[in-house]
């Protein structure tokens, strides 16, 4: 099976749209579309219906998206054993990102990888659910490592922590609980919260904690910035549950009260499958993030 084929098909999969995917491709658009016919005709099965308006994978497309990418890290992996090490990397790598993440220098990262590695194909992503939204990308084979806010307990994903964050109470400058030592879960559980939509991984951390006291909550804001939460705190919107460098940020609009009855922490890692062999561009990924961690940054 022709490899550029299978490329072409990938990416066309990851655009949904012919014209996005040449572009990625440096190629024409007539080309791209031959190449897709002519690894349909290979498979005997359309993967994708194509219209004047969208493009959209078939069941036998989704359930060939995944097996694709495997056989393209499978010849990855094959040229690898037998070209020198100093052989240049080839192939693509597409890398999960958290909305806000500044701790990781992500820009200064890729470009330090591209520079290395130019022939690797280089894209990131973000989810709209987060942590599990890219969680769930990568166990379907649509991206190949994400920076993530959760403890991973899996034995299906392997992952590398990178920062760890104890979780306060953050609660604008005169509000009643502002000038208390400590408060439970119980004394805010009928307050209104400001915190991040359903997915995120501190968000689940905090929903799970309430689970376990039996308390529930009330979300009044979600906002899809973590930094941006304590701005929101500031101006009475709501409390929040983060780690205390957050309430920096908002100066001495903020005040940080530490939860007594509970100890509630999230860390930021970084996560790949554990199923999928690893291809050597993605080792040399990994290998990079250490010299683009920010320590002047809360997240």
């Amino acid at each position: 099976m022709d490899q550029r084929r299978l490329e072409y098909f990938i990416t066309v999969a990851e655009e949904l749209n012919f014209t996005r995917a040449a572009q990625r491709l440096h190629v024409t658009q007539s080309t791209l579309s031959a190449g897709i016919k002519a690894l349909e005709h290979e498979v005997r099965a359309e993967l994708l219906v194509r219209s004047t308006r969208s493009v959209r994978l078939t069941e036998a497309g989704s359930a060939f998206l995944p097996e694709a990418r495997t056989a393209i890290e499978a010849l990855d992996r094959a040229r690898a054993a037998v070209e020198p090490l100093s052989t240049g990397l080839r192939g693509s790598l597409t890398v999960g990102v958290l909305s806000g993440l500044t701790v990781i220098d992500v820009p200064a990262l890729a470009g330090d990888f591209h520079r290395r590695h130019p022939e690797v194909r280089l894209r990131t992503e973000t989810s709209q659910r987060g942590t599990s939204g890219l969680i769930e990308r990568i166990r379907e084979s649509h991206i190949d490592v994400a920076f993530v806010g959760a403890d991973i307990r899996d034995e299906h994903l392997r992952a590398r922590a990178i920062k760890r964050y104890e979780i306060e109470l953050l609660v604008p400058a005169g509000h009643r609980l502002a000038d208390r030592d400590d408060v439970r879960l119980r004394d805010i559980a009928d307050e209104s919260f400001v915190d991040m939509p359903t997915g995120f991984g501190q968000r689940q951390i905090v929903e799970d904690a309430f689970t376990r006291a039996q308390l529930s909550r009330r979300v009044l804001i979600e906002v899809s910035d973590i930094t941006t939460i304590a701005d929101y705190v500031a101006h009475g919107l709501g409390v929040a549950l983060l780690p205390p460098d957050f309430a920096q940020e908002a100066g001495g609009s903020v005040r940080v009260v530490p939860l007594s009855d509970v100890r509630l922490s999230w860390t930021l890692s970084v996560v790949a499958s554990a199923t999928r062999p690893p291809t050597r561009a993605l080792h040399a990924f990994l290998d990079l993030i250490p010299h683009h961690i920010r320590r002047d940054r809360v997240f």
